[in-house]
C-alpha cells in the first residue's frame, strides 16, 4: 500500500518536484561535519606547531644578538688597550734605563716638576691599566660564559628544531590525508569541494563591514568569493548561497550557473546604459549593488524547468527567495534575491 501511495504521489502533476530527492545541506550532515571537524582540528594543530617553531627561531636570533654585541664590547676593549701600549712601553723604557732606582729613583732625580709628572703618569697608567685589565677581563669571563650558553642554547634549540620538524611533517601529512579524505566524500556526494570550502571559510559576520557603505561601493571585506571565479556577495548571502549550492549540486550533479552576483556601481551603470528602459535597476538601487542577488543560468533561467522548480520549492531554506515582481514584470525567471533585500 505504502508503494501504491508514493506511486501515486509521484505522478500527480506539480507533486513530483516537491518530492525529488534532496540531501540536506552538507554543513548538517553529521558525517560531512566529523570530517570537517577532524580537517579543522588537523590544520589547528599545524598552525600551533608552526609558530611554536618561529618563536623557537626568535628565540635563537636573540642569543645570538646578545652574544654579538658582547663581542663587539670586548673588541672595543680591546682596541683601548692597544692605544695605551704606547704610554706603557715608554714606561717601561724608562724604568729599564733606570733599573736600580725604579720608580722611587725616577721621583728623585733633582727635578720636582718632572717628578711630579711622572709620579701622575705611572698612576694614571697603573690605575687605567689595571681598570681595563679588570674589565677585560670581566667582559672575557662575560663573553665564554655567553658563548657557552648560546651554544647550548643552539644545541638546544637545534634538537627542538628537528624534533619541530619533524612534527611539522607528521601535521602536515595528517592535514593533507584529512583534507584529500573530505575532498573524496565531497566528490562522492557529486558536490564541488571548491564551492564547500569557499563557504566554510566565509565568515558571515563581515557582512557588518558593508554598514554605511553605498549601493555598489561595498568594500571588499564585506564580500565573499563564490564557487565560480568573479562572482561574489555580501558574506552572510554568500555563505547561505554556497549552502544552497551544495543541495543543488547533490540534486542535480552539478553547481549553480551563476551569471551575475554583486556589481559594482560602474558596472551597473554600464549595463542601465545597454539595457532597454525598465530592463535594468536605476544605478544606486539594484539588489545585485548590496551584494544580495544573483541572476543564474543552467536550466534555472527557464520557469518551469526541474532547476527553477527546485530553487522555487527549496531556496527559502537557505534564505533565498524569487521576487513576486520578476514572476512577470519584468519577467526575469532568473533572478533571485536573499532575504535580508525584503
Amino acid at each position: 500500500m505504502i508503494t501504491v501511495l508514493i506511486i501515486a504521489l509521484l505522478v500527480v502533476p506539480g507533486v513530483q518536484t516537491a518530492f525529488a530527492p534532496v540531501t540536506s545541506p552538507a554543513s548538517a550532515d553529521s558525517d560531512l561535519e566529523k570530517l570537517k571537524k577532524k580537517a579543522d582540528e588537523a590544520k589547528e594543530e599545524l598552525e600551533k606547531a608552526t609558530k611554536r617553531y618561529t618563536e623557537q627561531e626568535e628565540e635563537l636570533n636573540d642569543a645570538q644578538d646578545e652574544l654579538v654585541s658582547t663581542l663587539h664590547d670586548l673588541q672595543q676593549t680591546e682596541l683601548r688597550l692597544t692605544e695605551l701600549r704606547e704610554p706603557l712601553a715608554e714606561l717601561g723604557s724608562t724604568l729599564y734605563m733606570q733599573p736600580n732606582a725604579g720608580v722611587l729613583g725616577i721621583l728623585t732625580s733633582g727635578k720636582l716638576n718632572q717628578d711630579l709628572q711622572v709620579e701622575s703618569h705611572v698612576l694614571k697608567l697603573s690605575d687605567d691599566r689595571e681598570a681595563l685589565l679588570e674589565e677585560a677581563s670581566d667582559l672575557r669571563e662575560k663573553q665564554t660564559d655567553l658563548a657557552t650558553q648560546a651554544q647550548e642554547l643552539q644545541t638546544e634549540t637545534q634538537l627542538k628544531r628537528v624534533q619541530l620538524e619533524e612534527d611539522l611533517e607528521d601535521l602536515r601529512a595528517k592535514s593533507k590525508e584529512s583534507t584529500e579524505e573530505l575532498t573524496n566524500e565531497l566528490e562522492e556526494r557529486g558536490l564541488d569541494p571548491e564551492s564547500y570550502f569557499a563557504g566554510i571559510e566565509c565568515d558571515p559576520s563581515i557582512a557588518d563591514n558593508a554598514e554605511g557603505y553605498p549601493n555598489g561601493l561595498l568594500p571588499q571585506n564585506a564580500l565573499c568569493q563564490l564557487h565560480l571565479e568573479g562572482e561574489s556577495l555580501r558574506a552572510d548571502a554568500a555563505v547561505d548561497f554556497l549552502k544552497m549550492n551544495q543541495a543543488y549540486t547533490e540534486r542535480f550533479g552539478e553547481s549553480m550557473c551563476v551569471t551575475s552576483s554583486y556589481r559594482s556601481l560602474s558596472k551597473q551603470q554600464s549595463l542601465y546604459a545597454t539595457k532597454p528602459p525598465g530592463m535594468a535597476a536605476v544605478p544606486g538601487t539594484s539588489n545585485h549593488g548590496w551584494g544580495l542577488a544573483v541572476d543564474l543560468c543552467g536550466g534555472v533561467q527557464n520557469q518551469g524547468s526541474p532547476q527553477f522548480n527546485w530553487l522555487e520549492a527549496n531556496s527559502q531554506r537557505w534564505g533565498w527567495f524569487h521576487p513576486q515582481w520578476a514572476y512577470s514584470n519584468p519577467f526575469e525567471p532568473w533572478h533571485w534575491e536573499y532575504e535580508a533585500a525584503r
